[in-house]
């Protein structure tokens, strides 16, 4: 909807113009999706659900890095929250991703597990729910550890 009414549909844009940067250190909820760094994020809802996320105030780079993620094989979705722009990647897509590349697999595993662990009670069912439904991420302990 957003790259429609700004003209920025089919438009291929390099991470240099992105102005993209690395950082130098990743927090957990972190995981890289085509060369962009997004936040993973528990949302509630009828069963719960995990979506990536990538925020910024600057539309056209919210455009740039939803064309980066579409040419990766994803549906990402553009909304306004508040002063910034949201890109997000839906449940779906997370696991159609994780099936196919073990860093994000493990990536979300442990951002899963951590949140089952020592996540406020809402985080913690969210998280518990989301494991039994995807035995994909329940990954051996050993695995888990550093």
């Amino acid at each position: 909807m957003l790259r429609e009414a700004y003209g920025r549909n089919g438009v291929e844009t390099s991470a240099e113009q992105l102005g993209y940067v690395e950082r130098d250190s990743r927090r957990r909820s972190d995981v890289v999706m085509a060369g962009v760094v997004m936040d993973l994020e528990l949302v509630g809802g009828r069963g719960g659900s995990l979506v990536a996320k990538y925020f910024t105030r600057d539309v056209g780079r919210a455009l740039a890095v939803a064309g980066r993620l579409e040419s990766a094989g994803l549906r990402p979705n553009v909304v306004r929250s508040g002063p910034n722009y949201v890109v997000y990647i839906t449940t779906m897509d997370l696991l159609k991703l994780a099936e196919g590349d073990g860093e994000i697999r493990r990536a979300i595993a442990l951002y899963l597990a951590e949140k089952a662990k020592d996540g406020t009670p809402r985080q913690r069912e969210l998280a518990e729910k989301i494991l039994r439904r995807h035995p994909l991420f329940s990954l051996p302990i050993a695995f888990l550890l550093p």
